[in-house]
């Protein structure tokens, strides 16, 4: 059997980007530290732990849940939206359990009185809860699901017209419990997932946490029906070499390509874009 993995390039920001399902993904994702990903086709962020200028163009953010590290960008990404991009639609879809927290937030939030007054803060911010649906542009819609976390949470399906199936999922974080149960809910052509742990005996604390441990995710491979697993949200010190390394024993079904959201520098001879195969 062959294993693929293929590491994200980097942008002239310092972000990484990738093909995802044939669409184009950018974005961090570092355990504790930040997650935000844009995907432009659907002119949608997918959490917004920091922003930059590709995050900014968006315009929907689709939060996953409201930990500090995936929120924290947001008052920038408001700022940024409301005054370069006045004429767009400016959205935050957020899990209905933490709505009027974050907009109590929002208004009280020190010198955020200019985009208090560009948009309505109250009519940006939508509630969502599993099984809503929430259209985007490039005539896709976002389908809100269950996930496991420490906190009220939601994974997010994007889907597009015409295509067959799914064309990206984001798990935001928490345990691989429902995928466990129900493998159904990766069945896209990129899963993006949470790996904060990859160290071997910490299984128990990634599942204390509300995390999922790449462990847990290297046994479901052969029943994972995403033609792409990213692993995301893995802490600060993990390289490609070590994620390499760990993935060394994987065996995912014939064809899946697995994607460490690491950069690729120094993993190989090219230290760039592509695919590192082995064997078996």
């Amino acid at each position: 059997m062959t294993v693929a993995v293929r590491f994200p390039e980097i942008t002239h920001s310092g972000e990484l980007r990738a093909r995802l399902g044939g669409v184009d993904v950018t974005g961090t994702s570092v355990s504790a530290l930040a997650t935000a990903f844009a995907v432009d086709r659907y002119a949608t962020a997918i959490d917004m732990g920091r922003c930059s200028a590709a995050l900014a163009a968006q315009d929907t953010v689709l939060l996953t849940h409201c930990h500090s590290d995936h929120v924290a960008g947001l008052v920038a990404w408001l700022s940024a939206h409301t005054r370069r991009h006045r004429e767009r639609p400016t959205r935050v879809v957020v899990p209905a359990a933490r709505r009027q927290a974050l907009l109590e937030a929002l208004a009280v939030w020190p010198d955020l009185d200019g985009v208090r007054r560009r948009v309505d803060l109250d009519q940006a911010l939508t509630a969502a809860q599993p099984g809503d649906t929430v259209e985007l542009g490039g005539d896709s819609r976002a389908r809100a699901f269950a996930v496991h976390h420490s906190t009220p949470s939601l994974g997010w399906t994007i889907l597009e017209a015409g295509r067959p199936r799914p064309v990206l999922v984001f798990t935001g974080d928490g345990t691989v419990e429902p995928f466990r149960a129900d493998p159904s809910l990766l069945d896209a052509e990129a899963a993006v997932v949470d790996c904060s742990f990859i160290e071997p005996g910490t299984r128990v604390a990634a599942r204390l946490g509300g995390h999922g441990h790449l462990q847990d995710w290297i046994e479901l491979l052969g029943v994972l029906p995403c033609d792409t697993l990213v692993l995301a949200h893995l802490q600060p010190e993990v390289t490609a070499q070590v994620m390499l390394a760990c993935l060394d024993k994987a065996s995912p079904t014939d064809g899946q390509v697995i994607v460490p959201w690491v950069a690729a520098g120094g993993a190989s001879p090219d230290a760039g874009v592509g695919d590192r195969h082995r064997r078996k």
